[in-house]
């Protein structure tokens, strides 16, 4: 009985972590970022003002009597990274930094993989005053923009996106507008974090504590 209620409770969390969560951005004069999950919505940016508290009288304090009694030094231990270092040398900290950015890797490409773009519209005006100088501007950030947009839709998950660029020759203004509606299971990003944790014990703690163990003196 006492076990198929731990299931029954266990079962009802994963429910619940795999609803996605929902962050809405919106960029235009300021930045309005807010998060809904099941019915709650909380609002992020920009952020309410809060009401000023009227300030509390300080009451005095009578001084503390000085400790004139002087602290034994504390005794340093022998720094653990540097007996790694001094027991492998450099081809071992190598090692160990290749592993630990492997394991990184694979939790980002994890949690990347986590998060889908249901709307990413992004809308750019480009001017400088001078319409050959905007010209110019608006070929750069094309060449910019598109690309990464680009490179953005093949390796991250995105329903729908749209980028659109214009030279503003006549006013020469400068503008920016994005939105963007992004949806997460956080099932999936405690998955990636479980399996990084694993990586790092096994492929990463366990060497450079075995490498950092104190060698024995004969």
């Amino acid at each position: 009985m006492v076990w198929k209620i731990i299931l029954g409770i266990i079962l009802f969390f994963i429910l619940l972590l795999s609803v996605k969560l929902k962050v809405f951005v919106h960029s235009e004069d300021g930045i309005d970022l807010s998060v809904g999950w099941l019915f709650l919505k909380f609002q992020i940016l920009p952020k309410k003002e809060k009401k000023k508290k009227k300030p509390k009288k300080e009451k005095k304090k009578k001084p503390k009597e000085k400790d004139e009694t002087i602290p034994e030094p504390k005794k340093k231990g022998e720094n653990i990274f540097l007996r790694f270092y001094r027991n492998n040398g450099v081809d071992g900290v190598v090692e160990l930094l290749k592993r630990t950015t492997d394991a990184l890797g694979g939790m980002f490409r994890g949690v990347g993989r986590a998060f889908l773009f249901e709307e990413l519209f992004i809308n750019l005006l480009v001017g400088t005053g001078d319409s050959a100088d905007t010209a110019v501007k608006f070929g750069k950030t094309c060449a910019a923009a598109y690309p990464a947009m680009g490179f953005l839709t093949t390796h991250m998950r995105v329903k729908k996106s749209d980028l659109e660029i214009q030279p503003d020759f006549i006013n020469g203004s400068n503008k920016a507008k994005l939105h963007a509606k992004i949806s997460v299971r956080p099932i999936r990003l405690i998955n990636a974090f479980i399996v990084l944790g694993v990586r790092l014990v096994f492929k990463v703690l366990i060497k450079f504590l075995r490498g950092a163990r104190a060698k024995k003196t004969a």
